[in-house]
């Protein structure tokens, strides 16, 4: 008995003390987080301290899914660049990595082509379209999403067609990563793709047939 009293105290004394939440208290006293709910009613956290703590969380989970913070990022604000700016980045970023991990890279040599490169795999002489995109920002609980969309005429945006490329890179400035997806991957989606772990620089999709 005095020891779930001292458990209970300790407890009272980390919310009120240290304004810990339910959670934490659970994970440094092994209390069951039924008895802690019970003990800690008359002590709620504050409403600003319940949003600072979502915040928090929020941004722990956006910084464990995308790794850690470029020295590119730190370095620069990417409010100020235009999108002409952020495009000639991406596509930079894409073909330093292209050309790094075997392949020959070359401008389209077709009007109008929506690709941004043109890839041939030396092993296998393949030739790839592949379009390079700048992830976008993501909202407060996603991830950063890269767009299935382009402008054609007066500015008309679309989705691109089937066989305008062969695979799809988002490049996520803020840990300096690219995304490869090839376009069977995303045919199913209409507008976007959110970044996924397991698509961050599998470049070696390009050695294969598009799956």
């Amino acid at each position: 008995m005095k020891a779930k009293t001292d458990l209970r105290t300790e407890a009272i004394r980390l919310r009120e003390k240290e304004r810990l939440s339910l959670r934490e208290i659970h994970v440094i006293t092994g209390a069951s987080k039924g008895s802690l709910s019970q003990w800690l009613k008359p002590f709620p956290l504050t409403e600003k301290e319940k949003q600072k703590r979502r915040k928090q969380s929020d941004r722990s989970h956006l910084r464990k899914d995308r790794g850690n913070e470029s020295q590119f990022h730190q370095a620069t604000d990417p409010k100020k660049m235009s999108r002409l700016q952020k495009a000639k980045i991406a596509e930079a970023a894409a073909l330093f990595r292209m050309v790094v991990y075997g392949f020959n890279p070359f401008g389209s040599v077709f009007d109008g082509d929506k690709a941004d490169w043109m890839v041939e795999v030396p092993e296998t002489k393949a030739i790839w379209r592949v379009q390079v995109r700048w992830c976008k920002k993501a909202n407060l609980h996603g991830l950063p999403t890269i767009s299935l969309r382009c402008t054609e005429g007066h500015n008309q945006s679309r989705r691109f067609k089937k066989g305008e490329f062969d695979f799809l890179v988002g490049y996520d400035f803020y840990s300096d990563t690219c995304y490869v997806f090839s376009e069977k991957e995303v045919a199913h989606l209409s507008n976007s793709v959110s970044i996924t772990e397991k698509a961050a620089e599998t470049w070696e999709k390009l050695k294969n047939k598009p799956v």
